[in-house]
């Protein structure tokens, strides 16, 4: 709760400056505040605490190759609960091969492949029945 006030009164510090209008002469003042409430967060928290570990653990769980991210945001969305998608990828170009139950279903899951960052192109190899 400390650490929480603390940002709060950093943030609303920043808010009044800005709002005063400060001159670059008053930089110096909030370097100062800044110093003084980095100081108060680190004594707040438990020694030996590591705030960034779990900002590292998200950053070595993000998907880096475009099949990985396909893979993970298509099994992410519940529009696709039950369907299988194989996602394969030469490159930043995504191959989607499966049985989808409509061509809504097959119409969606290409989209969010396309729309994924880190493709250029997909390739369509998704089977629905004939309507």
């Amino acid at each position: 709760m400390r650490q929480f006030a603390s940002v709060m009164i950093l943030v609303a510090l920043f808010l009044l400056l800005v709002g005063s209008k400060f001159k670059a002469s008053d930089g110096d003042k909030l370097a100062a505040v800044s110093r003084l409430t980095v100081a108060k967060l680190r004594n707040a928290l438990p020694h030996g605490v590591n705030v960034s570990a779990p900002v590292d653990a998200l950053r070595k769980e993000l998907p880096t190759r475009a099949d990985e991210a396909v893979r993970a945001r298509l099994a992410a969305d519940k529009r696709f609960v039950g369907v299988e998608f194989t996602v394969t990828a030469e490159g930043n170009v995504v191959t989607l091969r499966g049985v989808v139950p409509n061509a809504n279903v097959k119409r969606l899951a290409v989209g969010v492949a396309r729309n994924t960052v880190g493709v250029d192109e997909v390739v369509d190899e998704l089977a629905a029945p004939v309507e």
